[in-house]
């Protein structure tokens, strides 16, 4: 697929999330790169060479756009469904064929928004549908030297001759002939128009969703919950960071102070873990909860999930709630 400079950088204008860092596929591998993301970058996804993945969520909470994924076999009505209501509300939806023939609905903004708003509105959008799917940007907010979740990006240069990350017709479902034509024509959403959607958005249709310091948090005030006692018994080099940053704030929202959680936590490492993550670690774990108020179980982290056992009272929030929950994920894996 030939393309231009000024289609280079039309891209790159619109597929905008943090300037430093990036996600790629390397050896079959994903992997999570801290460094500049420039054209460059862009230039070798178009070209097959670099299979390039963003960080929607800036550090400030906002983000230039909004990305559902449907996958399975419902995927393509279900997209269906959420076009049809964004349609109704005067959203502009873009839809893609992603690499795995699934679906992925985009929304480009004229400036950044605030990710909260974004996911209230495509939360809205999935209620109203009746369906359920991955939201990008998957939080409100970061943790401290977090960068959140990425997505890959569309018209990958491997994937564009199989028909595959291409963008389609929302009607045909067929792929438009001229992809950079499409691109340079698509509508920008304005933050006013959101604003004003969000001032109709019903209580029902706005679920809680936990976030680094939203407050918005499906928060357990009673005895540890099931994982936490499970993470307790002690855990495996690769996820001790992460398993201490999820307990300092289960023990936070139990009510315990500062103090109190870091001498917890301490014992803990000294005793259960092998080898131990050592005491300045564990010191800014709970200093970046107790000080930025992180409140997320993490229940989607995949280093956090087999800790999760049935009968849990956040699962069942979650489920009666009808979504996922987003987490605050560290950067760090240790």
């Amino acid at each position: 697929m030939k393309w231009t400079l000024a289609d280079l950088e039309r891209f790159a204008g619109l597929f905008r999330g943090r300037s430093d860092a990036f996600g790629v596929l390397q050896a079959g591998r994903i992997c999570a790169v801290r460094g500049e993301l420039s054209l460059v970058q862009y230039r070798l996804h178009l070209e097959g060479r670099l299979r390039l993945g963003l960080y929607p969520l800036l550090p400030d909470g906002h983000t230039h756009f909004l990305a559902l994924d449907f996958d399975g076999p419902e995927a393509e009505r279900a997209a269906d469904e959420v076009f049809e209501r964004a349609s109704q509300h005067g959203l502009t939806l873009c839809r893609e064929i992603s690499k795995s023939r699934g679906v992925h609905l985009w929304m480009f903004f004229s400036a950044p928004v605030p990710a909260r708003d974004v996911r209230m509105v495509a939360l809205m959008l999935l209620a109203e549908a009746h369906v359920k799917t991955e939201v990008f940007p998957k939080q409100d907010v970061l943790p401290a030297d977090g960068v959140g979740n990425f997505i890959w990006l569309p018209l990958s240069g491997e994937s564009v001759p199989m028909g595959k990350t291409v963008f389609v017709d929302p009607i045909s479902h067929r792929p438009y002939a001229d992809q950079w034509d499409f691109l340079h024509r698509i509508p920008a959403v304005h933050p006013r128009e959101l604003t004003a959607l969000i001032r109709q958005v019903p209580v029902s249709r706005t679920r809680p969703v936990p976030a680094g310091t939203d407050g918005h948090a499906h928060v357990y005030h009673g005895d540890l919950l099931p994982c936490a006692q499970a993470m307790m018994r002690g855990v495996s080099q690769g996820c001790r960071d992460v398993v201490a940053f999820r307990l300092a704030v289960h023990l936070k929202a139990r009510g315990l102070s500062r103090e109190r959680a870091e001498h917890i936590l301490r014992r803990w490492d000294a005793k259960r873990n092998q080898p131990p993550l050592g005491l300045s670690t564990i010191r800014e774990k709970v200093r970046s909860v107790y000080q930025r108020n992180y409140t997320s179980y993490g229940c989607e982290d995949p280093l956090i999930l087999p800790f999760c056992r049935e009968g849990c009272p956040i699962r069942r929030c979650s489920a009666d709630a009808g979504g996922r929950r987003s987490d605050d994920e560290p950067a760090q894996r240790g």
